[in-house]
C-alpha cells in the first residue's frame, strides 16, 4: 500500500485547471458572440434607406407646393402617384412603404412693397403634409414631412 496522497492532490489541480479553462474559454465565446451581434444589429439597421427616403419625399413636397397655377386636386393626384412608385420601389427590395397626403392651400395678405398705391396683395400658400410609414419587415418608421411654408 502506497500512503503517499500528493498524487491525488496533482490529479484534483488537474481539473481544477480544466475546468476553470473551459469556463474561461465559454465566457470569452460568449463576449465574442455578443459583440458580433451587437454590430450585426447595426449594420441591420436600414438608416441610409430611411435618409434617401426622408430627402427625396422632402424635396418632392416643396416642389409640388411651390407650383404655381395648380389645383389641390392636381397636388394630391401628383402627390399620390409619387407614393404609388415610391411603394413599388421599396417594395422591389423587400420594405413596404406607404404614404397619406394631405394638401391644404390658404390665402394670405401680403403689403405690396413695389406698389405705389400701398394696397395688399393676395397670396396662395400651399401646405402639402405627407405622413411616410416604412416597414421592412424588423424596423417599422413612421415620419411626417411638410412643405416650407412663406
Amino acid at each position: 500500500m502506497i500512503r503517499d496522497k500528493e498524487a491525488q492532490w496533482i490529479v484534483l489541480a488537474g481539473f481544477t485547471i480544466s475546468i476553470s479553462l473551459v469556463v474561461l474559454i465559454v465566457l470569452l465565446n460568449l463576449s465574442f458572440m455578443s459583440g458580433y451581434q451587437a454590430s450585426q444589429a447595426q449594420l441591420e439597421f436600414p438608416m441610409y434607406e430611411l435618409r434617401e427616403l426622408h430627402d427625396e419625399t422632402y424635396t418632392e413636397v416643396n416642389i409640388i407646393a411651390m407650383q404655381d397655377n395648380i389645383t389641390t386636386n392636381e397636388i394630391n393626384d401628383t402627390m399620390m402617384n409619387y407614393g404609388d412608385l415610391l411603394s413599388r420601389l421599396y417594395a422591389y427590395h423587400g420594405q413596404l412603404v406607404t404614404t397619406t397626403v394631405n394638401t391644404t392651400t390658404s390665402t394670405k395678405n401680403a403689403a405690396a412693397t413695389s406698389n405705389a398705391t400701398g394696397e395688399s396683395n393676395n397670396l396662395n400658400v400651399t401646405t402639402v403634409t405627407i405622413k411616410i410609414t416604412f416597414y421592412d419587415g424588423t424596423t417599422k418608421y413612421t415620419e411626417q414631412l411638410s412643405s416650407s411654408t412663406i
